[in-house]
């Protein structure tokens, strides 16, 4: 009996070990920790701030962006999924949700502050999934390649106040598929610079706040931890949605 009894003990333990070798977070910020969130997130335009474990930006104006820093992004990381919540408090749009992100960053008329240094100077290349853009009527993806503007994934996706809704975006070195509340909305074949580049946050005359940040591989996130929370939920089970 002892010998089963540890012989399952073992097996659970292996279990453990590879289910926690075979998980890839590459990156979270629950924004519970404002002081550790400063290091992550480096803010090149409008009013980002950390508060109620979130990350509110607060100016309503264009092209306002916050993208993850050097510290916390590894250009290796070219097939991942990046998910985040996202509640519009108010404004004309909704979210600029930012990846593929390399290069210097399109001003569009502003002063951009804190570009991490491995970006500057470098080729101007950005993606972002413009939800509930042109006034609240439209969801696109837009790209910048240089001087080349790239347009995809159409939808009529428009976005309420006070609503907050979990966004998706599955990354490969070929294609990138684009899921809302769990939907899929489409996945677009594109290879450019081989999917390379980091995540961002932005918004368009609109003000908003974002929670549960998280990018990881093909081998998904976090294991299940010892109570039976799966990482990914962590923004519905923190928040009672």
């Amino acid at each position: 009996m002892k010998r089963s009894i540890m012989f399952v003990l073992l097996c659970c333990f292996t279990f453990g070990l590879t289910t926690a070798a075979m998980s890839q977070l590459y990156f979270e910020d629950n924004f519970d920790n404002p002081s550790k969130s400063e290091d992550k997130w480096a803010s090149l335009w409008g009013t980002w701030e950390f508060k109620d474990k979130e990350y509110h930006q607060l100016l309503d104006d264009a092209n306002c962006i916050s993208i993850v820093t050097d510290d916390y992004w590894d250009e290796d990381w070219v097939e991942y999924t990046y998910e985040v919540s996202a509640n519009k408090i108010s404004g004309a749009e909704a979210f600029l949700i930012m990846f593929r992100l390399q290069g210097e960053m399109n001003p569009r008329g502003k002063t951009l502050r804190d570009l991490p240094a491995s970006m500057q100077g470098k080729e101007l290349f950005e993606y972002w999934w413009n939800l509930g853009g042109w006034g609240n009527s439209v969801s696109r993806i837009e790209a910048w390649n240089g001087a080349a503007y790239k347009q995809a994934a159409d939808s009529n996706h428009t976005f309420n106040t006070d609503t907050w809704y979990n966004i998706k975006i599955v990354n490969t070195p070929t294609s990138y598929t684009l899921i809302l509340n769990d939907e899929e909305v489409e996945e677009v074949s594109d290879s450019d610079k081989d999917g390379v580049g980091r995540i961002g946050l932005g918004t368009w005359h609109t003000l908003a706040k974002y929670e549960d940040v998280l990018v990881y591989g093909p081998d998904g996130p976090l294991p299940v931890d010892p109570k039976g929370k799966v990482a990914t939920a962590w923004g519905f089970l923190k928040a009672g949605r």
